[in-house]
């Protein structure tokens, strides 16, 4: 720790009562070694107050207009009322409870930035600027309201961090969180970013992508939240790169700035919101909900797939298959897959046979008290192997065959205390690499980081972190979706894509371009649309082994 500078941070805010955002920071900040927060800033805004309700009207009135007043009152009995829902569930409530910060224990300073007539651009008086130079701070945070300009900006060895709640090439402006939901986005993005004197032009430090959620509170709940675990990184990787701290590069993309919906949209947002949410509860009614499939097909070329040539495997009564991974072994070829048990809501893990004259199963291989999937399988010397997704353990573990293929007896527990899915583990550069997909957030988003572990052994219990943790964030290509494939020294990585509600909505595969123990890279090879059989959803399985390939998709199907 004696090389890792501890960074004297200040956070502008508002007013005492603070959200979860700011206190969550607060608390991290006493734990952590890399950082502490020295003193708050506390903005007063006595020359954009009005005494009353009614004169902060007319104010409005004056400033923007009797539509905006409208717009801005619909809007916000959408807010109030899906506050109201989201509260109900206890993992959300704490998020919009507000925090007293007057019991920190840190310095306090108030200043008097003038404020501009619409009430957005902050500017801080030469007297204020004194005040927070004298504290010699490292690094400022925006936590409160207000496009910062002028000397503030550079006030600050290392500036001022900001969070954007959205992508900055595609959704500037506000309400974070709410036209992604609008447009039906696929995802939601948010960046860290060193502020300049370039609207929404700052130093990017940080970016992540998580799934869209089908409302707009819920949506702004899971991205605030996902922002604020990064923040807390984001400051510790600060502390131990300070002179090799690297940025995003730039790109040309420039998104319009959005505002507070007009009347209309809100009215049309309100009645999209209720058609899906209509939809649910009747199906759910009904009895109809989203399950999933398994089909293969023997194939030379897995680059060339016709996937309608695939051959379907029927669910068992009152069960579905997914996530099938297939190999040859012993002269036979068998097809893993999870299979779900819909009366018990639980996976076990069952085995298939194929040949010429078509499918048969055959058992249960592993089966648990704790939900499994995902059974990725490797071969080593020592044997065959199994890694299923094991997250409700809060575990990753692996099996190993001890007659193949239904006797399986557990080797080892690789990772304890970990939430994760989806697990690769395979051999690359005289180094076992795990690629895994983690919950962050503990908020069951597990499509949106891809992390990576490495170690000198495949069954090691000391596997250790990739420096760029996670690898990537996206929940259009985080999520591992089956093989980890070699040919000729290349690697392909198969990857789920997430839509807009939906869960498993398409696959892709990257290449790998580089894999060492301190960089990554991958690009889209090719990608995989579920068109393959009517009236499919979606598909995020897919593996290739011994001239087998093997797959899933997904319908809307009555429950049995």
């Amino acid at each position: 720790m004696s090389d890792i500078k501890k960074l004297k941070i200040g956070i502008i805010v508002d007013d005492i009562d603070q959200p979860y955002l700011v206190n969550d920071l607060y608390k991290k900040s006493l734990e952590s070694n890399c950082y502490s927060v020295e003193c708050l800033i506390i903005q007063k805004k006595n020359n954009f107050k009005t005494k009353n309700l009614f004169h902060k009207l007319i104010n409005f009135v004056k400033t923007k207009g009797v539509f905006r007043l409208i717009d801005r009152i619909i809007f916000e009995f959408i807010d109030q009322i899906e506050t109201k829902i989201i509260m109900k569930k206890k993992k959300f409530k704490d998020f919009f409870l507000k925090h007293s910060i007057s019991k920190f224990e840190v310095k306090k300073i108030y200043v008097n930035p003038d404020i501009s007539q619409s009430g957005l651009y902050y500017r801080y008086k030469t007297e204020d600027l004194d005040k927070i130079k004298n504290l010699n701070l490292d690094l400022l945070i925006r936590g409160g309201s207000g496009i910062l300009q002028g000397d503030i900006l550079s006030q600050c060895p290392l500036g001022i961090i900001s969070f954007h709640h959205g992508d900055n090439n595609f959704y500037r402006g506000g309400p974070p969180g709410f036209w992604e939901v609008y447009n039906r986005a696929s995802s939601t993005g948010f960046v860290i970013q060193r502020l300049t004197k370039v609207l929404d032009g700052g130093d990017v430090i940080f970016k992540g992508h998580v799934p869209t959620s089908f409302f707009y509170k819920l949506n702004v709940c899971k991205l605030y939240l996902k922002s604020s675990i990064f923040l807390h990184k984001t400051l510790e990787n600060l502390s131990n790169n300070i002179d090799n701290l690297k940025y995003y590069p730039k790109t040309s993309e420039v998104g319009k700035i959005n505002k507070i919906p007009k009347w209309y949209q809100s009215l049309m947002y309100i009645f999209k919101t209720f058609i899906l949410g209509s939809k649910k509860i009747l199906n759910k009614s009904l009895g109809w909900s989203y399950k999933w499939n398994v089909c293969y097909q023997f194939i030379n070329d897995w680059k060339h797939p016709n996937m309608k040539n695939s051959i379907i495997i029927k669910n068992p009564h009152n069960r579905f298959l997914a996530d099938p991974f297939t190999i040859e072994y012993d002269n036979r070829k068998i097809i893993f897959v999870e299979d779900y048990d819909i009366e018990f809501n639980k996976g076990k893990i069952s085995a298939y046979e194929i040949g010429t004259e078509g499918h048969k199963e055959i058992g249960v291989a592993i089966e648990e008290k704790f939900h499994l999937s995902y059974p990725f399988l490797f071969e080593s010397n020592e044997g065959l192997f199994m890694v299923p997704e094991t997250h409700e353990a809060k575990d990753i573990r692996i099996y190993k065959c001890i007659e193949f293929p239904l006797k399986w007896k557990l080797h080892k527990i690789l990772i304890k205390n970990i939430s994760a899915v989806d697990t690769n583990i395979f051999k690359f550069n005289n180094k076992y690499w795990l690629f895994t997909n983690l919950d962050s957030s503990s908020l069951g988003d597990y499509s949106s980081e891809l992390h990576i572990f490495y170690s000198d052994n495949f069954d090691s219990t000391s596997w250790k972190p990739h420096s760029l943790n996670p690898v990537i964030f996206d929940s259009k290509k985080a999520r591992n979706a089956g093989m980890i494939y070699s040919e000729k020294n290349q690697l392909y990585r198969v990857f789920q894509k997430h839509d807009f509600d939906m869960y498993g909505a398409s696959l892709g595969i990257s290449k790998i371009k580089s894999l060492t123990e301190n960089d990554y890279e991958e690009e889209i090879f090719m990608n995989i649309r579920p068109d393959f059989f009517k009236n499919i959803l979606g598909t995020h399985s897919f593996s290739f082994n011994s001239g087998v390939l093997v797959n899933d998709f997904v319908k809307y199907e009555k429950i049995n």
